[in-house]
């Protein structure tokens, strides 16, 4: 297991490899403010750190037309939707209290009076079943790659240069050009009409030759029908506020794709998706990108009845990065593999989803078969259920899902939840992470936010230690206030 050294709070690390725990069956319990309950059978615990000294952190007042938080003190945690009307739930703290820097760890002690003790609780004996709680230092942003060193942060909006220049990409994706190639065009935007002369419809007919698509303009773009997307193209909204409603993306098996800085709404009313990537042909996409895109759900249009996943990627595709997205009340988050192709060919999706943020969704962040998944710098915020467990079509609700031996390696990831009522207490919702059908996970550092007040499990259902790597190294930021504040600044189509 890699040690490494954490800033500002103590945090807990996780390897999951089939733990025990009696009400749900195999997996780490995890509390708010990272007390650990005991996955060996005893009652004792793990003491959690101080948590009652904060500062208020104050993100000021959005005024963007669909960006979502307002956590100033003229009206703390309101959720803003363009008309100014709050629909946040009554018990989320959208800036007070527990929430903020913790700057008080006096009397830290998780039972050996040593702040770095490594604790094994589950029995294997190669010791992954355990819960590390690290060291902590005053260092500003100490980082940890794939392997273990550590290195500054480079994660930040500034990093983006303006409309029409390549942009870093890391990951699975990172050798995506999207329309970036010899010999390409720019088509500029210029009509919000869903099709006709300078619209964004006409735009994607570019026969598959190399294409960059810049807006001239600002506004909704209203859809009668899905956009399809064409190989080697990049459509980039930077620099505008393009919102896309009705209707979504399809990527048929499209390659060399890039989208950045768009916003999708309401997509339905059919069960449809805000992206999907790869086809029935079966026709994979390969070298597909996803920056600074926002969906967002209104009412009950993100209910699966309404609406299938906010993104699919299917039928093998794969070299696919998602970052800086931000999913908003949306039950369906994100699947990969659909179950429709042979196992052959969905082991060769291959995903890395980075610096995300997830409001009010059900679940499926994500649910993968199959693969590789490498997920870092994300924070899942209250998913919950979207109907009655018990009744058809049986909805269900959970965090992230591997299965069908597929791969999923979580570093870094930040979660917080509320119970909401009796659907959740009789569902599975409070499963923040689960194996299925010889799905494998490992699990590092992940943040349970001082506020959460749901019992969280982690790793049910969950056998056979792994030592996933991905075949790239890479830096990931502390999960801390810092962290999560950036992601609700920053996370969907921000660039503007």
């Amino acid at each position: 297991m890699v040690s490494v050294r954490w800033g500002v709070v103590a945090w807990v690390m996780v390897a999951v490899a089939g733990c025990g725990q009696a009400e749900i069956g195999s997996g780490v319990g995890v509390d708010a403010g990272t007390e650990v309950s005991s996955v060996d059978g005893s009652d004792e615990a793990i003491p959690r750190a101080d948590l009652s000294s904060t500062d208020l952190v104050d993100l000021g007042r959005w005024d963007l037309d669909s960006r979502p938080y307002e956590t100033g003190d003229d009206a703390p945690g309101e959720l803003m939707h363009g008309d100014g009307a709050s629909d946040l739930p009554d018990n989320y703290d959208g800036g007070e209290g527990d929430l903020d820097i913790l700057d008080d760890l006096d009397g830290f002690d998780h039972g050996s009076g040593e702040l770095d003790s490594f604790y094994d609780l589950g029995g294997q004996e190669d010791g992954l079943d355990a819960v590390e709680v690290s060291d902590w230092s005053d260092s500003d942003g100490a980082t940890v790659d794939a392997g273990g060193d550590v290195s500054e942060p480079l994660w930040d909006n500034s990093l983006y240069p303006p409309a029409g220049e390549p942009f870093p990409i890391v990951g699975y994706g990172a050798e995506t050009k999207g329309g970036w190639q010899e010999g390409y065009d720019l088509y500029h935007v210029v009509s919000l009409a869903d099709s006709g002369p300078g619209t964004l419809r006409e735009a994607l007919n570019s026969g598959g030759a190399p294409r960059v698509v810049l807006f001239d303009v600002d506004g909704v773009i209203s859809l009668s029908a899905p956009l399809i997307v064409p190989s080697n193209i990049t459509i980039d909204g930077r620099g505008r506020n393009i919102i896309i409603k009705n209707k979504g993306f399809v990527v048929p098996g499209s390659d060399e794709v890039i989208f950045i800085n768009l916003a999708l709404e309401d997509v339905g009313p059919d069960s449809e998706d805000g992206f999907q990537i790869g086809s029935a042909a079966p026709d994979p996409s390969v070298n597909v990108v996803l920056d600074h895109i926002r969906l967002t759900q209104h009412g009950d249009l993100g209910n699966a009845k309404k609406v299938d996943e906010a993104i699919s990627i299917i039928f093998g595709s794969r070299n696919i990065t998602i970052a800086w997205l931000r999913v908003e009340s949306w039950e369906k988050v994100l699947l990969a593999g659909n179950g429709d192709a042979a196992a052959s060919l969905d082991s060769q999706i291959t995903l890395t989803w980075h610096h995300s943020y997830a409001y009010y969704t059900g679940r499926r962040h994500p649910q993968a078969r199959y693969g590789d998944y490498h997920l870092f710098n994300n924070f899942w915020d209250d998913w919950h259920m979207y109907g009655s467990p018990i009744l058809k079509p049986y909805p269900e609700s959970f965090g992230s899902q591997i299965q069908d031996n597929g791969r999923m390696r979580l570093e870094r990831i930040m979660v917080r939840r509320h119970e909401h009522g009796l659907n959740d207490t009789l569902s599975t919702a409070n499963q923040a992470s689960r194996c299925e059908s010889g799905g494998t996970l490992t699990e590092l550092g992940t943040w349970v936010l001082p506020d959460s007040t749901a019992p969280l499990k982690f790793g049910v259902g969950c056998s056979g230690a792994i030592s996933y790597l991905p075949p790239y190294q890479v830096q990931a930021e502390e999960a801390g206030p810092a962290l999560r504040d950036k992601l609700l600044l920053m996370t969907g189509n921000t660039l503007q």
